[in-house]
């Protein structure tokens, strides 16, 4: 198997993908897949040449332009054509390359995935799924930010991918999926949730009902499915609370007067609140829907995140998820 990783995209990059690339293939040895650095080839080979590579499973691609946070994801195509987020994503679709990874521009990323390998058949909108980290049970959130307006047979593929992914990636059978709303009833919502939720019943294995934002932390769900507009704003809310109550409880402990006593008496809890919380351990998630392995690396990942994307990738491949994805959308045909 081969990856290219988008090494300029991302806060800490070419540095962080260049570590986690070495960090992977020197982790997984022999079983590693051959990884292809996109970029600018010779700072990332002077970069490189601080690592080991005794394997040889690493190899660079030249791409000279770089995708910025601010360029405009559908212009992409037209006006970064020679970007390493670009290239990395032609490799795929001239399967020279079976998967690709970018921690760079997400909308960017989607695009050209869309527009350069397609969508699994039967697909009506891909869709941005993030992986959430919670003490009761970890859930996947989806749609997270690709599609702000949908249609409620939409909501009900996102269900489907949503699923695929867990048992595929995560080891989770039969997961439980609910519909993200203001009330648990069958009757609240809005036009699109209440819609969707008979055609959930019908379609999605182990549909648990609607659940409430409140409770979605609980361990009660294993997938929670919501438009990419609404699900945005839950994603960026859940990750600005948690860095904020840790942060908060470690500033209540200074602030007492035997600080020193507390903090190393709750030192090992406090780690263990960080390693439940620490994203970088599910740092990337593919795009479900796109016709091959896209995925996307939170834009701050460091060598930790890019390490954990690749492992996933290699993941996705090795367990058929596109065309595990493809076949439950073929089971659930529904009309427009």
């Amino acid at each position: 198997m081969k990856i290219a990783l988008d090494a300029m995209g991302g806060d800490n990059a070419p540095q962080s993908c260049i570590g986690g690339a070495f960090e992977y293939v020197n982790a997984v040895g022999t079983q590693a897949a051959e990884v292809l650095l996109v970029g600018d080839e010779p700072w990332l080979r002077e970069l490189a040449a601080r690592h080991s590579d005794p394997l040889g499973k690493i190899s660079f691609y030249h791409a000279p332009d770089l995708v910025e946070m601010s360029d405009k994801p559908t212009k992409i195509l037209r006006t970064k054509p020679e970007s390493s987020l670009v290239k990395a994503v032609e490799l795929v679709k001239d399967n020279r390359v079976d998967a690709v990874i970018s921690a760079g521009n997400t909308g960017a990323l989607l695009t050209a995935g869309l527009l350069l390998l397609g969508k699994i058949p039967g697909i009506k909108r891909p869709a941005l799924s993030a992986y959430i980290p919670a003490y009761k049970g970890s859930f996947i959130l989806c749609d997270a930010g690709a599609n702000t307006d949908v249609k409620p047979q939409t909501l009900v593929q996102f269900a489907l991918m949503a699923g695929a992914y867990l048992e595929v990636l995560e080891g989770i059978s039969n997961p439980r999926t609910g519909l993200l709303n203001i009330g648990s009833e069958a009757s609240k919502g809005n036009e699109l949730t209440i819609a969707a939720y008979p055609l959930m019943e019908v379609h999605v294995p182990n549909f648990v009902g609607n659940i409430e934002a409140r409770y979605i932390l609980d361990g009660n769900v294993d997938v929670v499915v919501c438009d990419g507009f609404v699900g945005n704003n839950v994603l960026k809310f859940i990750e600005g609370v948690m860095m904020h109550m840790v942060n908060w409880f470690e500033e209540i402990i200074r602030s007492r007067p035997n600080s020193a006593d507390l903090l190393e008496r709750m030192g090992p809890t406090l780690s263990q609140m960080n390693r439940t919380l620490d994203y970088e351990e599910h740092g990337a998630t593919p795009l479900l829907g796109v016709n091959k392995i896209v995925i996307k690396s939170h834009g701050s990942s460091t060598e930790k995140s890019i390490h954990t994307a690749l492992l996933a990738a290699q993941k996705a491949y090795d367990q058929h998820l596109i065309s595990e994805i493809a076949k439950r959308i073929a089971d659930h045909v529904m009309e427009d």
